[in-house]
C-alpha cells in the first residue's frame, strides 16, 4: 500500500497555487499539474505530518498543523492493483511571494479557470480539487 498526503494551496485572492511537475520521464506524472505533497516514508503513519513535511520541502512554508484544514481521506485500488490511501488538506491565504518552489514550477490558476486545466492534472489532484470546489460551492 502507498500512502500519500498533500495540500491545495489557496492564495489570498482565492486562486489555486499548484505545481507543474518537472518534465522528467523518471518521475510519476511528468509535466502534469499536481497539488504539493508526496508519499509517506517508511515508518511514517501520520498523514498530516507527511503533508507538513512535503509542503515544507516543496514550498519552503512551515505552517502550523492548525493551519491545515482537512479536505478528504481516501483509499483507492487502481486497475493495476496499486492500493493508495491518502489525506488531502487545504492551506488558505498563502502569499505567492513567500513560496520557494524546489520541485517543478509554480502555476497559479484562478477558480474560474480550473476547468481549462483539468486534463493536465494528475488524477488525485483532479479528485482533490473537485472535492474542494464542492466544498466552497456548499459554503456559498
Amino acid at each position: 500500500m502507498i500512502s500519500i498526503a498533500g495540500a491545495i494551496l489557496v492564495s489570498k485572492t482565492g486562486s489555486l497555487l499548484l505545481q507543474r511537475r518537472d518534465d522528467n520521464p523518471a518521475i510519476f506524472s511528468p509535466n502534469m499539474i499536481s497539488i504539493f505533497g508526496g508519499s509517506a516514508e517508511p515508518g511514517e503513519d501520520n498523514l498530516l505530518k507527511v503533508a507538513m513535511r512535503e509542503i515544507e520541502e516543496e514550498t519552503g512554508l512551515s505552517p502550523s498543523k492548525q493551519a491545515f484544514i482537512s479536505l478528504v481521506d481516501f483509499n483507492n485500488i487502481y486497475p493495476d492493483g496499486r492500493n493508495i490511501t491518502g489525506s488531502f488538506y487545504i492551506l488558505k491565504d498563502i502569499k505567492k511571494s513567500e513560496l520557494n518552489i524546489t520541485e517543478g514550477t509554480l502555476i497559479e490558476i484562478p477558480i474560474s479557470q480550473v476547468g481549462k486545466f483539468m486534463h493536465e492534472m494528475v488524477p488525485t489532484t483532479c479528485f482533490a480539487i473537485s472535492i474542494y470546489l464542492q466544498s466552497i460551492k456548499a459554503d456559498a
